[in-house]
């Protein structure tokens, strides 16, 4: 009788241990199935995030290299100051997706001749002179949110953003006028601007998990955000005030900031004893660590799941071989040979795991959506793919063949006068 046939009638017979190695089977490859795919939405997951936690480093001024003299205003440092040579030649290498320079000063705003409202005594607002605010730390965060308007770019000489909620207060609107002033006592110049912008307040200030910068009596309503050549047009007057300091350079990928770092240190016109490079990926370092664990223990469980069930298979398969000594040693004792009998195991497993496996995959399509919540994933985001399948399929089958082979060791190496003597 053909081998093929032999294997299919003995599945049919013992009905019992083929149920019980197909739903076995079926539940293995579904989680396997499920949690590969939990890990491929792991990995995009990380991908996206190297592109967009804000990863950046800030170039500043080295004051303690440099020397310190007064002023009409006070004492202020003589070190040079980031130039725009500087900012475009850092700019230019590769991986740097966007910076903003920007000069902080705290000026009185006007509207139609009258001083805007805010919540300080004094008036006055916390303005960033900026280049680019897309780039901003506080939009690029997701502490503000930019809800009406444009960014205010390098080539936008005088343009302003304001909270959305102290423009309404003061009456201001997109396309308004507003002048600037930083000290309406002195002979200061009021500079005239454009409300291009408007943002919105995404996080709460008191928050000390998102309170990064150094202004603390002004309210997060009473931040303003300038074109950097207005600002320095306001602090003409003021030696360093008109300047810029420091800029926060972003780049596209997060695992590349300090490979990027470095090239930038390599720039050999910029006298680097004179500015300080302080890499800023705090977020994206917390959050891909936390992504790493669960990869880790996702892997792992894949493993154990995989490393259990073998165990099973060869624990079931092994007592199925045992029971069946009369029927080998007869098929040895008229000529079959081992190979043949072992293939027929096999032949019998496979048959199995050919209806299993497809089953699993159907399966596995609607569980892992679910197991993938229980990791933190969006279940349409967790998608069991074919190549998944052909992966599992190919690898299952040649771990199902070992367990076979490990089943038939003890049987196997006996003669069939062996096996049969044992029977008597």
């Amino acid at each position: 009788m053909n081998l093929g046939i032999r294997a299919i009638l003995y599945s049919a017979r013992k009905w019992k241990k083929t149920v019980l190695v197909f739903f076995l089977l079926l539940t293995i490859t579904t989680l396997v199935l499920s949690g590969l795919a939990i890990a491929d939405a792991q990995e995009e997951q990380a991908e996206e995030l190297r592109g967009t936690t804000g990863a950046s480093f800030t170039v500043e001024r080295n004051l303690s290299t440099g020397g310190w003299t007064s002023g009409a205003h006070g004492s202020y440092s003589t070190q040079e100051f980031v130039s725009e040579e500087m900012l475009q030649e850092i700019a230019s290498v590769d991986g740097i997706a966007g910076y903003d320079a920007s000069i902080v000063s705290m000026p009185t705003l006007y509207s139609n001749g009258k001083t805007l409202v805010t919540d300080t005594p004094a008036l006055i607002f916390y303005v960033f002179g900026s280049m680019n605010t897309e780039y901003n730390d506080l939009f690029v965060s997701g502490r503000f949110e930019l809800v009406e308007g444009s960014h205010i770019t390098d080539d936008m000489p005088n343009g302003i953003i304001l909270n959305k909620e102290r423009a309404e207060l003061n009456g201001v609107k997109i396309g308004d006028k507003v002048s600037g002033i930083i000290d309406s006592y002195s002979d200061d110049p009021e500079i005239e601007m454009e409300v291009v912008g408007l943002f919105d307040i995404v996080v709460d200030k008191n928050d000390e998990a998102t309170m990064y910068d150094d202004s603390t009596m002004w309210d997060y309503t009473d931040y303003a955000f300038c074109s950097i050549d207005a600002m320095k047009a306001m602090a003409v007057n003021y030696e360093d005030g008109n300047k810029t300091r420091e800029a926060d350079f972003y780049v596209s990928d997060a695992a590349e900031l300090n490979s990027i770092i470095e090239e930038v240190k390599n720039i050999s016109s910029i006298n680097w004893d004179n500015f300080i490079i302080t890499a800023n990926d705090e977020v994206y370092q917390n959050i891909s660590s936390a992504l790493s664990d669960t990869n880790t223990l996702i892997t792992t469980m894949i493993v154990i799941i995989t490393a259990v069930s073998m165990v099973l298979i060869i624990l079931i398969l092994s007592m199925s071989i045992r029971s069946r000594k009369r029927e080998t040693g007869i098929l040895l004792a008229v000529g079959i040979a081992k190979p043949a009998v072992i293939l027929q195991y096999v032949l019998e497993t496979l048959l199995i795991a050919v209806v299993a496996f497809p089953l699993a995959y159907l399966s596995s399509k609607q569980v892992a959506g679910a197991l993938g919540t229980l990791f933190g994933k969006a279940a349409e985001n967790v998608i069991v793919t074919p190549e998944h399948f052909l992966l599992v399929a190919i690898v299952g089958g040649i771990l199902l063949v070992v367990a076979v082979l490990v089943s038939s060791i003890s049987t196997m190496r006996l003669k069939p006068k062996q096996i049969l003597a044992q029977m008597e």
